[in-house]
């Protein structure tokens, strides 16, 4: 080959080098989206600039980028009801890069409300069993902070450790097993939410220890209180009563919430639903404030937080329970507690020229421990 055609050939070869490793050189950014209290930020967009595409953060605020070029890449997280942030993160090809957002909120797009006393589940027939829990006279006493704090799984495991009980043979044809107090041979009489059960050996295992909102045991007849006194004088072998958690509130069921969700983005986009900004009058309670419960355990241990909701109050004033999302939680409690309570609110729409419209809500709460001077309230 003629030393000039030698000379082209081999400078074709060196261009082609660097076009075809141009080719792969991408990386993947990897990350999370949090907010200024540090909860994980569900369904925030993430993307490379200028022109990466768009992922959404999943339900514990992490996302991932694929594809993104090699070299210094500006990635930036955006949300309603939040500041946009962004942060530059240096990518090596093929290699993976990391990238945490903090999001702060925006104020004007988000209404806050705070909740700062220990508001106890409205039921009745809890009064006799908190009182008697606190004053612990006779009785041994497991409430459900307790029931949280030890994370058991049943109440054969939550029996464990109370004084003076006794573990028999499994009953037959069932997976529970015998209890007796102390030297007792009889089984004790078991009350459930202040009735007798049938007498003999009860199956505890039967009872989801995650419904039961407390259980009070008692090993002989001398310390029963007379609500629990058992008919033929049964309770000499001693008296277990388990209460109920109260009714837990459930949202209504509805076709599938990211089918919904996606139908939302495009009709925020078209103008169909507006948030709160774009609205003359914002949708509003019109059952009085929201009933949060300030779940027990947090509230006993003194455990702050927040708890972000986002949701869509249609124009006849019902919320549409396919968009509910809790947006972020320092507690996944908050968030419970939050939807729990939305579950009973009543809402007017909003309006724009005078005709109510829908309304993208962005709901704040505050979970402030503040209990007053030398004792906790109940």
């Amino acid at each position: 080959m003629p030393a000039p055609m030698q000379a082209i050939v081999l400078a074709l070869l060196l261009l082609c080098v660097p076009m075809r490793a141009a080719v792969g050189q991408t990386g993947t950014v990897r990350g999370v989206v949090r907010d200024e209290r540090g909860a994980p930020v569900v369904s925030a967009e993430v993307q490379w600039l200028p022109s990466g595409q768009v992922v959404r953060t999943r339900d514990d605020g992490t996302y991932v980028l694929i594809g993104a070029p090699v070299g210094k890449v500006v990635v930036r997280a955006r949300r309603l009801g939040y500041l946009p942030a962004q942060r530059e993160v240096t990518i090596a090809d093929g290699g993976t890069a990391s990238a945490i957002l903090l999001l702060p909120r925006a104020p004007q797009q988000m209404a806050v409300l705070s909740v700062n006393a220990r508001r106890e589940p409205s039921d009745g027939r809890l009064a006799g069993f908190r009182e008697r829990a606190e004053a612990k006279r006779g009785g041994h006493y497991i409430t459900r902070d307790k029931i949280e704090q030890t994370g058991n799984r049943s109440l054969i495991d939550a029996f464990r450790g109370i004084p003076g009980i006794r573990f028999g043979a499994p009953l037959r044809g069932n997976t529970g097993r015998q209890i007796r107090f102390r030297s007792n041979g009889c089984p004790p009489v078991v009350f459930i939410d202040g009735f007798a059960a049938a007498a003999g050996d009860f199956d505890f295992e039967s009872i989801d220890l995650n419904m039961v909102e407390g259980i009070e045991m008692y090993p002989s007849s001398s310390s029963v209180p007379p609500d629990l006194m058992a008919t033929r004088g049964l309770e000499q072998c001693g008296v277990v009563a388990i209460w109920s958690r109260p009714a837990q509130a459930r949202s209504p069921k509805s076709r599938s919430t990211e089918e919904r969700r996606a139908e939302l983005v495009q009709e925020l986009a078209a103008g169909k639903v507006l948030t709160a900004e774009q609205v003359e009058e914002q949708a509003a309670l019109t059952n009085g404030d929201l009933e949060v419960v300030y779940p027990e355990a947090l509230w006993r241990t003194g455990v702050d937080g927040t708890a972000t909701v986002e949701f869509v109050i249609d124009e006849r004033g019902r919320l549409d329970w396919g968009t509910l999302i809790v947006v972020s939680a320092t507690e996944q409690a908050f968030g419970r507690a939050v939807v729990e309570a939305l579950v009973t609110s009543r809402w007017a729409a909003a309006t724009k020229g005078k005709k109510p419209v829908s309304q993208l809500m962005l709901l704040t709460i505050e979970f402030t421990h503040r209990p007053p001077a030398g004792s906790l309230p109940h």
